[in-house]
């Protein structure tokens, strides 16, 4: 209904870029998209998989995560994947940034084939911390 396409990574075959997990707390599972409506992309979270109002994070315009291969062609690198405690405390040891919350649940990867951030909501707001680099 919201005309969302969901855009597909360029270097697998394999679906990507829908992922369910723990993102608001322990034992509720939650769903998240990758959206991309007329240019900009955004993730959107189900909580509890409930259709009625996801929470919208990470709002960019879409040529941002596009590249040229050899061939030309545009590819889409951006992707999303669920994160636990052990990944964002790693990350956080490795490469500093906004200390992270107590960690009880999971959060979402968003990444591209170089760095990414990891999205993690606390205290009813989405913290942006340290991903991979």
């Amino acid at each position: 209904r919201r005309g969302c396409r969901i855009p597909q990574q360029a270097y697998t075959r394999e679906k990507t870029n829908v992922i369910h997990g723990e993102f608001a707390r322990p034992g509720q599972i939650d769903w998240a998209a990758l959206c991309s409506i007329h240019g900009v992309s955004r993730i959107l979270v189900y909580w509890n998989g409930s259709e009625q109002s996801p929470a919208e994070v990470a709002r960019f315009e879409g040529r941002n995560w596009l590249w040229k291969d050899d061939a030309g062609h545009f590819q889409f690198m951006r992707g999303i994947g669920p994160v636990g405690k052990a990944y964002i405390l790693k990350h956080y040891r490795a490469y500093g940034g906004p200390t992270p919350p107590p960690i009880d649940h999971q959060g979402i990867d968003d990444y591209d084939d170089k760095a990414s951030v990891t999205w993690y909501f606390y205290g009813g707001k989405w913290m942006k911390l340290t991903g991979a680099d």
